[in-house]
């Protein structure tokens, strides 16, 4: 489901630099230093980890939230992870065109500055070395849901000992401003009520709720009560693991599917359960996680 390019800064620092070169004695030595000192900064930009770019990422929307957050609203709720393998700047460049009309020209030339340069980082996230052994332990291991300690909605405790409780948990990940998660919330109580035959739950976290703020509270409680949504809503520490990984979420609504042991089966869901394609593989990732439930 976060926020200033460091790689701009060290941009600006190599021509700082060579600026500095030049403009000092211009002595072979001055001129050697400042190479010295760009290709330093430089390699320090190129080894920096998928994670930290990922960070930037989300430093770059995160300064910009409340206008993000409008594009977001305004999205095409048929977004998929197909849609996502491309750069994914390029994905926020056309869904700035396409809510252009929302914006003055400030804050769509504004918007515009932030895809490109999150267009920049996903190009430097292709170009990262691939560590073979890393990535085949991720794929055997599979990915986990950060363990946690939260409320719900109601100001209940809970933890991350739900999932255990459950034979599988789907778990959506929503705000209040976005149509297609508001669009979908019936579908996703219709569904918890289905699946605790199956010893299934459905939890939502509203990232907008994460720090405890009582207005997105009760906004996120209305919105429920408004659907006719009786399922449960928890939030957690945003500063948390578990936090910046809601936070890290670039589409919405999204959607996975945790099994008892806390890992997260398959790919998550991007895009409205709502719609007949990625309710099918919704099916098929909780068909999955029952087959595999070992109990408790």
């Amino acid at each position: 489901m976060k926020r200033i390019a460091a790689i701009l800064t060290s941009l600006v620092l190599v021509f700082s630099l060579a600026a500095c070169g030049s403009q000092q004695a211009g002595t072979a030595a001055g001129s050697e230093a400042a190479s010295t000192a760009s290709s330093e900064t430089a390699s320090a930009a190129q080894t920096k980890t998928e994670e930290q770019l990922l960070a930037e990422e989300n430093d770059i929307l995160t300064a910009n939230k409340e206008l993000w957050e409008k594009v977001f609203a305004s999205m095409d709720k048929n977004v998929t992870q197909t849609t996502l393998n491309n750069n994914y700047g390029d994905f926020l460049m056309d869904a700035v065109d396409n809510a252009k009309d929302q914006f003055t020209e400030e804050e769509y030339a504004s918007l515009k500055a932030d895809a490109d340069k999150i267009r920049e980082i996903e190009n430097q996230i292709t170009a990262l070395p691939q560590d073979e052994a890393a990535s085949q332990s991720a794929a055997e291991n599979g990915s986990t849901f950060p363990q946690f300690e939260g409320k719900d909605l109601d100001g209940n405790s809970v933890d991350s000992s739900l999932f255990a409780n459950n034979a599988f948990t789907v778990v959506n990940f929503w705000f209040s401003g976005c149509k297609p998660c508001v669009d979908e919330m019936d579908d996703l109580d219709a569904l918890n009520q289905r699946i605790k035959e199956q010893g299934g739950e459905v939890i939502g976290v509203n990232t907008e709720t994460l720090d405890g703020n009582a207005d997105n509270i009760a906004t996120a409680k209305k919105i429920l009560e408004s659907a006719g949504a009786s399922f449960r809503n928890i939030y957690f520490d945003p500063d948390s693991e578990a936090g910046k990984f809601a936070l890290g979420i670039m589409a919405f609504p999204t959607t996975c599917v945790v099994d008892r042991q806390g890992n997260i089966v398959g790919e998550p869901i991007m895009g409205g359960i709502d719609q007949e394609a990625n309710m099918a593989t919704l099916e098929k990732l909780i068909a999955d996680a029952v087959a595999n439930d070992t109990g408790k």
